[in-house]
């Protein structure tokens, strides 16, 4: 049986749901199921947009790209704290990570 990674399009479906969520129903099994997804997402996404991050040529860009990078470290770890403020923090990050991400695999050259 092989695992398949999700795409950027289920990733940023629930963002949007995260961030929905956040606004009207922030706990329950549902929100519970979106956080776990989200910080599933952080630990597929953290690497290749920590080497975006490295790779940019501007001081001030890279430093908030890297903290941004940091950021969604903490949060994959952390557990605690506001419901919807954990669905926004989660969803945002995501969000963020899903596009340094994206600019490694359009800019890798093939092999």
């Amino acid at each position: 049986m092989t695992e398949t990674h999700p795409s950027l399009i289920d990733m940023g479906r629930d963002v949007d749901l995260a961030l929905a969520l956040a606004q009207g129903r922030p706990t329950g099994p549902v929100a519970d199921e979106v956080r776990k997804r989200l910080r599933c997402y952080l630990g597929l996404l953290v690497d290749p947009a920590e080497e975006y991050a490295k790779g940019l040529a501007d001081s001030r860009a890279r430093d908030i790209a890297t903290a941004t990078v940091d950021h969604a470290r903490g949060l994959f770890r952390d557990q605690d704290g506001d419901p919807a403020a954990m669905l926004r923090l989660l969803g945002k990050a995501v969000y963020y990570l899903m596009r340094y991400a994206s600019h490694v695999q359009l800019y890798k050259p093939q092999q």
